[in-house]
């Protein structure tokens, strides 16, 4: 049995599938989350009125405290569909993957 060479893997098709399929979630994933944490950036810098609006009125949070709080559930929330995408499909291509590979060698 021969083995094949990372040459050979990197040109398999289901290999391709699984780099592209990780890449096009990667980059959903940081320009979802760039979005997101610049709007932050972009709402605290031009719009410190509105930020600094206590919500509810008679209350010491403003609505940059809630502003936060978003970001850093988005953030989780992000996380957590990652994990959960990567641990279905991407670790089912890698599994099936690693089948043909060996049935090929």
């Amino acid at each position: 049995m021969s083995q094949m060479s990372l040459a050979d893997i990197s040109k398999h098709p289901r290999f391709i599938e699984l780099v592209k399929k990780r890449h096009q979630l990667r980059v959903t994933m940081i320009g979802l989350m760039l979005t997101v944490f610049m709007s932050y950036l972009v709402a605290w810098a031009y719009f410190p009125g509105i930020v600094n609006t206590r919500l509810p009125s008679d209350s010491s949070v403003t609505i940059g405290i809630w502003f936060s709080v978003f970001v850093v559930l988005v953030a989780i929330f992000l996380s957590a569909y990652y994990a959960v995408v990567a641990g279905k499909s991407l670790d089912a291509l890698n599994a099936q993957l690693i089948k043909e590979i060996e049935q090929d060698a």
